[in-house]
């Protein structure tokens, strides 16, 4: 619901401020006090095209900002909760529009594209008048009245599901396609590169193991030159460490006699002497196994060259070789099993396809017996509001497109989340003449009281919080005017609804009432708005039925016409 609206220098409106309540708000007033300014003002603010005429002279930008409770309004908080926008119970939009440049976008004071105002304008408020915000000038909403009416949510979602599941299937089916066309072109590369690997036989740390093998094949001759000095360092001569250890071992065990410091002295040398002699074995042996050997030096340096192109090409070591040999085997087997994956998507596909097709025909079905329902009940509250000679038609239709999503009667027909179904008002304004497209032949003041009947007749489902009615009363008089204003009330009972009317009938129905004046102050033009108390709004319906001459009767009967406006609202809500 909207509860305020404050204006700054917009044309006439300097300084304006509106609080709306509930129910039917009724705006009256002069033609060109105003009343059209206010719903462009709302317009502006929701999102819509504004020309920066619209600014105050004198002034060098025109603000507006609305004041929304949105508690209960679920799809809009999620909508602001994608945006990363505040969710609090009452929503600010404000709209800046300089003199010079773009005009300024603000969501509870957070700035924001007037795309993003437009998408949240639309979810909030439908304008039925000259401006913006027609959504039955919008044909995708003819779709959605339909389902609303018809209250068909759950076929709605079977066939969402259904979507969903052919999106996933072509999707699979396609990267199978997109893979096996790249396989087709990389499959040669991959088989020479995987043969290759394959009769290298590259085996876990082979490269580790030859690179220490080379290291001693290369070094043989210092290897043995470095042993055979030791050996005769350790026991080649009467000075060796051999010799010379046994004699210092001995001189040890006699003074051990002696002292008891020395006994352990003695013993630890004797453990010294051990190791001495077990490191002349070891350098021994590892000598006597050492062979110089040029043909096996040649073969390890040759494998060695072998495995650095292989990691050079494949992934700098002999992991990433063996990771790349696994990839290449993993790669080419789905490539000799890739048509029979391909085979088994293009059946899921089909298959979840014809699911889908019948889903959609179901609900295609559904929609057919509302649409001839809604037509009955649309074309029954137009002959009440005076449009007698209107007949109104919902025209269903289907795109053919080759690869469609749906095969109907042979065709391939366009589909998507909300099925098959192309769905546009039609009306015949004569009796004789052929249906046309409501949006291409219908006047504002014809659109507006259509609206208004596909409004009562969806009241309780209709996911508008907001309408505004301008120029609805245009062509009407007496009790059609009677009747579109209990129309408009009736609608009210679910709906936040502003009227501007220059009808006293439609005026006596509403829960509020404000009037809309122009007057001079020191040489400037101003626009005001008074909320009427019950006086003054007696006063205002009178003006209405007999201009600037307000007698004693004419006041009786602005009162008369009041309290049938109120016993006609009680009797509905006692129901």
């Amino acid at each position: 619901m909207l509860k305020s609206i404050f204006i700054q220098n917009f044309a006439l409106a300097y300084q304006l401020h509106l609080d709306f309540r509930a129910g039917l708000n009724i705006l009256t007033g002069e033609t060109g006090t105003g009343k059209s300014i206010l719903i462009g003002a709302i317009s502006a603010v929701l999102g819509g095209r504004v020309l920066t005429e619209v600014v105050r002279a004198g002034s060098e930008k025109a603000l507006v900002e609305a004041i929304f409770e949105i508690g209960e309004l679920a799809e809009l908080k999620k909508f602001l909760s994608e945006k990363g926008l505040e969710t609090e119970e009452e929503l600010i939009l404000r709209r800046e529009i300089p003199l010079k440049g773009n005009s300024r976008a603000f969501i509870n004071d957070i700035p924001v594209t007037i795309g993003t105002l437009s998408e949240i304008g639309d979810m909030l408020v439908d304008i039925h008048s000259q401006h913006e915000h027609q959504s039955l000038l919008r044909k995708d909403t003819h779709r959605y009245f339909i389902d609303a009416l018809g209250k068909l949510e759950r076929e709605l979602a079977t066939v969402s599901a259904q979507y969903e599941d052919v999106r996933k299937a072509e999707n699979k089916l396609n990267e199978l396609m997109n893979r096996s066309r790249a396989m087709d072109q990389k499959y040669e590369l991959f088989q020479f590169q995987l043969n290759e690997i394959e009769k290298a036989a590259v085996k876990p740390g082979e490269d580790e193991e030859l690179e220490h093998e080379r290291r001693i094949l290369a070094n043989a001759e210092k290897i043995h030159s470095l042993a055979s000095q030791f050996n005769q360092l350790s026991e080649g001569s009467e000075t060796s460490l051999t010799a010379l250890f046994s004699q210092a071992s001995q001189i040890l065990k006699e003074l051990s006699e002696f002292s008891d410091e020395i006994k352990t002295i003695s013993n630890e040398f004797s453990s010294a002497r051990i190791i001495v002699d077990e490191a002349t074995r070891n350098v021994e042996e590892f000598q006597n196994r050492i062979e110089y050997n040029p043909e096996r030096l040649e073969e390890i340096e040759q494998r060695l060259a072998t495995l650095s192109m292989l990691k050079k090409k494949y992934g700098g070591s002999i992991e990433e070789i063996l990771k790349h040999r696994d990839f290449l085997v993993s790669e080419l087997r789905l490539q000799e099993n890739i048509e029979e994956e391909v085979k088994k998507a293009e059946n899921l596909l089909n298959s979840v396809k014809r699911e889908y097709t019948t889903a959609a025909l179901a609900l295609s079905e559904s929609r057919h017996k509302v649409a001839t329902e809604c037509e009955k009940q649309v074309e029954f509250l137009l002959r009440e509001i005076g449009m007698k000679k209107i007949h109104f038609r919902v025209n269903f239709s289907h795109l053919e497109e080759e690869g469609g999503i749906a095969r109907v009667n042979g065709k391939s027909l366009h589909g998507d989340e909300y099925g098959i179904d192309q769905i546009e008002f039609y009306i015949s304004p004569n009796p004789g003449e052929e249906f046309k497209p409501l949006a291409r032949i219908a006047s504002g003041g014809e659109i507006s009281r259509i609206m208004l009947a596909l409004k009562n007749i969806l009241a309780e489902s209709d996911r508008i919080p907001l309408l505004i009615f301008d120029e609805i009363d245009a062509g009407v008089s007496g009790h059609i005017a009677l009747a579109v204003g209990k129309n408009i009330q009736s609608l009210a009972r679910s709906h936040q609804v502003i009227c501007i009317t220059h009808l006293p009938q439609i005026a006596s129905f509403g829960s509020s009432h404000f009037r809309v004046e122009k007057y001079v102050d020191n040489g400037r033009t101003f626009t005001r708005v008074t909320d009427l108390n019950p006086e003054e709004r007696i006063k205002e319906i009178a003006s209405l039925m007999a201009g600037k001459k307000i007698t004693g009767e004419i006041l009786q009967s602005a009162r008369q016409l009041l309290s049938e406006a109120r016993e006609q609202s009680d009797s509905y809500i006692e129901t």
